[in-house]
């Protein structure tokens, strides 16, 4: 039988942002339309919003030999204990210059995001029936028969935490295609990605998944023979566990990319009010450095049964370290996309939509050897956007 509590905090996710930028994009419309007859095309539009994505960010977990008996002995495995974030929340920018009588946009984009989790989990086995234990000194005619409780009980204590954060900046130069028969825009884009990934990781460990001292044996008192024989659970000896881990992870790459975005009118008109459907697919290619900073530590203590009847000490039996950097220079290739509506002013945008982004073998994930996977995102957004000049 065994005892499990576990707590999780969940992460700061900041609603807030967007429930302030849909307030803000309404005055906003108020005033676009005031300003719509003096201003019928702005030559620079200010973009800001946030958005909320899913992560996936896997990467090997910690597992030192000792915990494969976690599971058999019905503790949590410390996988689930080192799960990584699952959802991240940020910021994003956008400045785009449109000139006067040109087909010609250019722009710089900006977007940040973070995210962080944190578990801890404490395994316990239930309390083992009292047993017998045996002290005779013949010499001293001194014989005591005492029940006694186990003095190591099986456990498995963890707590892992694991933050992360990704850095995407964008410089385009776009051209104005159209779309023809459909009344709409679409813009082909080229120019350069850059984008910085990071994340670290700590993990501790302390555990007991044997038995408890198991031992009869003689020994002496003030020079006189003594017999103590003390009550055992199935096994011979016990190790008392203590694992930890420090891992920082981080890739950074610059390369060319390309984007295409449309944006198709579904109901009203330029002049007053129209909702468009936008559509847009990217891909670039980064070229960059990855890195994995691992370092770790297991310790594997043991009681030593000492010939005198005063105490039973813990010295090191085994002990393990790990601190070996790791860098290599990689070619990642990265795939986008969105969906969304569009609420269109004179002078104003609001846009809501759906973006994934999706960065193949960005990250080494590995603990002593080096192991990729991907880094992901994908979820909800919400932006705003202020139209100036004319």
């Amino acid at each position: 039988m065994s005892e499990l509590i576990t707590t999780q905090p969940h992460a700061n996710i900041r609603l807030n942002l967007l429930a302030s930028a849909s307030a803000l994009s309404l005055l906003t419309a108020v005033a676009s339309q005031a300003k719509a007859e003096d201003t019928e095309h702005p030559t620079v539009w200010i973009e800001l919003g946030g958005q909320l994505e899913r992560i996936e960010a896997n990467q090997k977990t910690f597992a030192p030999d000792f915990t494969g008996q976690f599971e058999s002995d019905g503790f949590l495995s410390p996988g689930q204990v080192e799960r990584t974030p699952r959802y991240a929340n940020g910021i994003e920018g956008k400045i785009s210059i449109d000139p006067e009588d040109s087909s010609w946009v250019f722009s710089a984009a900006i977007r940040y995001g973070r995210s962080n989790t944190a578990k801890t989990s404490h395994n316990q086995v239930a309390t083992p029936p009292v047993l017998h234990r045996t002290i005779s000194i013949p010499a001293f005619g001194f014989y005591s028969t005492a029940t006694a409780h186990p003095n190591a009980l099986r456990f498995a204590d963890s707590a892992s935490r694991t933050d992360e954060s990704h850095f995407i900046l964008d410089f385009q130069a776009g051209r104005d295609v159209g779309l023809g028969v459909l009344k709409g825009t679409a813009t082909i884009n080229a120019g350069v990605r850059i984008a910085q990934f990071t994340s670290r990781s700590h993990v501790n460990m302390t555990a007991n998944p044997g038995g408890v001292v198991p031992y009869k044996y003689a020994t002496q008192f003030y020079g006189n023979p003594a017999y103590i024989k003390l009550p055992y659970f199935g096994s011979e000896t016990w190790d008392l566990y203590h694992a930890t881990a420090a891992i920082s992870r981080s890739f950074k790459g610059v390369g060319p990319s390309l984007s295409f975005d449309a944006s198709l009118p579904l109901v009203g008109n330029p002049e007053a009010m129209q909702v468009n459907f936008d559509v847009g697919g990217n891909g670039a290619l980064l070229f960059g450095r990855q890195k994995a900073d691992v370092r770790h530590k297991t310790n594997d203590d043991r009681p030593v049964i000492p010939h005198v009847y005063n105490f039973i000490p813990m010295t090191p039996y085994y002990h393990h370290s790990y601190n070996r950097p790791r860098s290599r220079s990689v070619i990642v290739p990265n795939i986008g996309g969105f969906a969304g509506l569009s609420f269109n002013y004179a002078n104003a945008k609001i846009k809501f939509g759906y973006r994934a982004d999706f960065f193949f073998g960005a990250m080494d994930g590995g603990i002593d050897v080096r192991k990729t996977y991907d880094r992901n995102f994908y979820g909800p957004f919400a932006t705003i956007s202020i139209g100036l000049g004319g």
